[in-house]
């Protein structure tokens, strides 16, 4: 397997982890009473499991001091995942998964297409090719797909506004941590930053909204639900990942890549361990495999210069 297919197969296989994370995620807040606290809790453990690792390994401590060799603007990814997280709880009742899913997705491909153009991930300009746009529209078709029938809520414009948004943040997020994991040569070192500045932003919030409207807590999952706790590792793990290969597939294609693997993950979800009595739907299937002729049509553009 060459490089480029491993690394698609590696943004695949996070991207599978985001839909796991995503349930787990929704299954605490429920529990917890709240989708914020839901959110700080996950990147907090996640910042404890990413720092444990880098304590223990030599080169990822001696690494920390190239962290000041990267552009200062590198250091800012954490506020999209911070971002995502808090608009997807605050939107999702609000204007429902279907249209909030084509929100972020159409802001994650068109900043995919814009931070590509732009250069500013670790792999340089990519430059807007036909085969990239066209892979672009039709993730956005399979996502609008996917979601047929699932009831697209209260049509908020500023919700929708606020969805593509966050969308966008990701697309920044995702080569912000290329290029602190270029300057650093360590994937966990620049998850470490991107955890500590989305857990900031994320306690700001929480606290400001506490101050205003208290702070409570329903409870507390027991022993018995352990696994609500692994959010943040799972978080850690799909940011390192797409730090290592963002440089190779390019801001856009990763993130076609990952939105592949949500779909399949939660498509795999659906059927292993289904949280409604109804099923997986025809469209959904479809959805899917329009995602991955998505990822295949940008890359002609690489076989073809090969």
């Amino acid at each position: 397997m060459d490089r480029t297919r491993l690394a698609l197969a590696a943004a695949v296989v996070s991207g599978a982890l985001v839909a796991v994370q995503t349930r787990v995620n929704a299954a605490l807040a429920v529990d917890l009473g709240d989708a914020l606290l839901a959110a700080v809790l996950s990147f907090g453990i996640g910042l404890v499991t990413v720092a444990g690792i880098v304590a223990t390994r030599s080169s990822a401590r001696a690494a920390l001091p190239l962290l000041a060799t990267a552009p200062w603007w590198s250091f800012l990814g954490g506020f999209g995942g911070a971002t995502l997280v808090a608009v997807a709880a605050h939107a999702a009742p609000r204007l429902g998964v279907a249209l909030l899913s084509i929100g972020i997705v159409a802001g994650q491909t068109t900043g995919g297409l814009l931070v590509d153009r732009l250069g500013v991930g670790p792999g340089g300009v990519h430059h807007l090719t036909r085969p990239r746009v066209v892979g672009a529209l039709v993730c956005l078709l399979a996502v609008g797909v996917s979601v047929v029938g699932r009831g697209a809520g209260e049509a908020s414009p500023v919700l929708l506004l606020l969805a593509l948004v966050a969308g966008l943040l990701i697309a920044f997020q995702q080569a912000f941590n290329g290029r602190l994991r270029r300057a650093t040569g360590d994937a966990f070192v620049a998850t470490v930053v991107n955890f500590v500045v989305g857990l900031s932003a994320l306690l700001t919030v929480y606290g400001l909204l506490g101050l205003r409207n208290g702070w409570s807590v329903e409870q507390w999952p027991g022993a018995s639900e352990w696994f609500l706790y692994t959010g943040g590792p799972i978080g850690v793990t799909f940011v390192a990942v797409a730090a290592i290969v963002v440089r190779t597939l390019g801001v856009l294609r990763l993130g076609l890549a990952v939105i592949a693997g949500q779909l399949l993950g939660a498509v795999l979800l659906d059927l292993s361990v289904p949280a409604a009595a109804h099923g997986v739907a025809v469209a959904t299937l479809v959805g899917v495999a329009l995602t991955f002729v998505a990822v295949g049509i940008t890359g002609r553009t690489a076989r073809a210069a090969a």
